[in-house]
């Protein structure tokens, strides 16, 4: 009489051992499946934005340049102006016209040479932006979770039944 009862046992555990391994791998291909979707979303947006932020840099870039041509420019009409303010024989009223000519051209310089760091500071922000975007689409930064498909068959249930097949196997082998 055991016999044919450890025969029923052991085939509905093989029978539930299988469903849920089954199981396991089906999960398994749809977390796959998902995960594989939201890093396919996360490059095409990393991508998008490294077009705008691209768009955008050399924008800034521009505005970089001419703004140091202009800063250049003004350098060259301060040496002019110091170097006329440097005459003995000039007059007192176009000596006054040079010196406030020479205070409004420092004050310029100083106000684009602090827009230009602040220029500076963007192009930077935006580079470590495609940099950090180049890394999501090659794959560096990734927060996808990789266990093995075994570890999800440990779970209270399973390992319950486990010993309950082995309970139950000890019994109908003393029963012998």
């Amino acid at each position: 009489m055991p016999a044919p009862l450890l025969v029923a046992f052991c085939f509905f555990c093989g029978t539930y051992v299988c469903k849920k391994v089954h199981d396991v791998f089906v999960k398994k291909e749809k977390n796959k499946k998902r995960k594989l979707e939201i890093k396919s979303k996360a490059i095409d947006q990393a991508r998008e934005d490294n077009k705008l932020a691209q768009k955008e840099n050399d924008e800034w870039k521009k505005k970089y340049d001419d703004l140091d041509e202009r800063i250049k420019k003004r350098d060259e009409e301060i040496r002019t102006v110091t170097d006329k303010l440097k005459d003995p024989n000039l007059p007192k009223k176009e000596r006054e016209e040079l010196e406030e000519k020479l205070a409004l051209l420092i004050s310029n310089q100083d106000e684009d040479k602090r827009e230009r760091s602040n220029i500076l500071g963007k192009i930077k922000q935006l580079s470590e932006r495609i940099k950090n975007n180049n890394s999501v689409i090659s794959g560096t930064v990734s927060n996808l979770e990789d266990r093995h498909w075994i570890w999800d068959l440990f779970t209270l249930e399973n390992i319950l039944l486990g010993v309950g097949c082995y309970v139950v196997y000890k019994l109908l082998k003393d029963d012998k």
